[in-house]
C-alpha cells in the first residue's frame, strides 16, 4: 500500500478534493496528482491541512490544470506524474457533469456531444495514456495498478431527465468492464456509484436541472437536502481512496457496485 501516485481527476472541489485528501491522510508516503480546470483552487489544496504539515503536503502533490477533452492535457498530465513521481499506480477518474438535462425528444445533441467529451472520451483518452505506466507499475511491483471509475445509479435505472449523464456512466462501466479484461493481470478496475453527495452537483440540481426534470423526480433530491440526508463527500470518497490505496481485490474486478454494497464495506469509512 505504501507510497502509491495516483491521479484524481476533478480534484478541486466536491468527492474530488475529499478523495485527494483521505489519500493523502491515510498513507504518509503516498503522492496525489490533482487534475481539474480550475488552478487558483487545485493550488488551495495544502490549505485543506494544518499549517505544519503544508509543505509535507505540497512536496507529495502535483497540480495539473487544464481540460481533459483535450489530447494535449492529457499527454501532460501522464508526462508531469513520470516526472515528478516516476510512476503511476492508480487512477480515479471523478471528473463529471450533469448538463445537459432534459428528455430526449429535445434534448440539445450539441451539449450532448460535449456532455461525453468530458463524461466518456476524456477518459478514454486518459486510459490510453497511463495504461502503458500502470502496466509498469504493477510489473515493478509485482500488485495489479488500479483503475476506479466514478459512476451513478443512473447507469442502470432512469432519473427524469437524465438520459445523458446516465447513459455516459453506462458507457464508462462498460469501459471499466472491458478494461478489466483486455489489461488482465497487470490492471484492475472498479466502477462505484457513490449514493446522493452533498456537491456542487446537488445545488445544480435544486437550483437549474430540477427546471427540466419532472417535479415527483426532482422532490427526491430536494427532500434528501431537506432532511440533511445527503452525503458527506468524505463518506463515499473514502471507498475511492482506500482501493486506490490497497488495490482492487479481484471479487471486484470490471465490476459496477454502489457504495452501500456489502462488497465495498470493508473500504467505506463511516466515522
Amino acid at each position: 500500500m505504501s507510497g502509491k501516485v495516483i491521479i484524481v481527476t476533478g480534484a478541486s472541489r466536491g468527492m474530488g478534493q475529499a478523495i485527494a485528501r483521505l489519500i493523502i491522510q491515510k498513507d504518509k508516503a503516498s503522492k496525489v496528482v490533482l487534475a481539474a480546470r480550475s488552478k487558483q483552487l487545485l493550488e488551495k489544496f495544502p490549505q485543506l491541512f494544518p499549517q505544519d504539515e503544508r509543505e509535507n503536503v505540497k512536496s507529495r502533490t502535483l497540480v495539473v490544470a487544464g481540460d481533459l477533452t483535450q489530447a494535449s492535457t492529457v499527454k501532460r498530465l501522464v508526462k508531469e506524474t513520470i516526472a515528478k513521481f516516476g510512476g503511476i499506480d492508480s487512477v480515479i477518474f471523478n471528473a463529471g457533469v450533469l448538463d445537459p438535462v432534459g428528455h430526449v425528444a429535445d434534448i440539445d445533441t450539441e451539449k450532448l456531444r460535449k456532455l461525453f467529451d468530458i463524461n466518456f472520451f476524456s477518459i478514454v483518452q486518459l486510459l490510453q495514456e497511463a495504461i502503458p505506466q500502470l502496466r509498469k507499475s504493477a510489473q515493478k511491483t509485482g500488485r495489479p495498478s488500479s483503475c476506479i471509475f466514478v459512476s451513478s445509479g443512473a447507469s442502470l435505472k432512469s432519473y427524469d431527465g437524465w438520459m445523458a449523464y446516465g447513459a455516459s456512466k453506462a458507457a464508462v462501466n462498460h469501459v471499466a468492464l472491458d478494461v478489466s479484461v483486455e489489461e488482465s493481470p497487470l490492471i484492475r478496475t472498479a466502477s462505484v456509484a457513490p449514493g446522493v453527495v452533498d456537491t456542487d452537483m446537488q445545488v445544480y440540481i435544486r437550483n437549474v436541472a430540477g427546471l427540466h426534470m419532472k417535479p415527483e423526480a426532482l422532490k427526491r433530491f430536494t427532500d434528501l437536502y431537506e432532511k440533511h440526508q445527503l452525503l458527506p463527500p468524505q463518506v463515499p470518497g473514502s471507498i475511492y481512496a482506500n482501493l486506490a490505496l490497497r488495490g482492487i481485490p479481484d471479487s471486484l474486478n470490471g465490476k459496477y457496485v454502489r457504495y452501500s454494497d456489502s462488497s465495498v464495506a470493508e473500504y467505506l469509512d463511516t466515522n
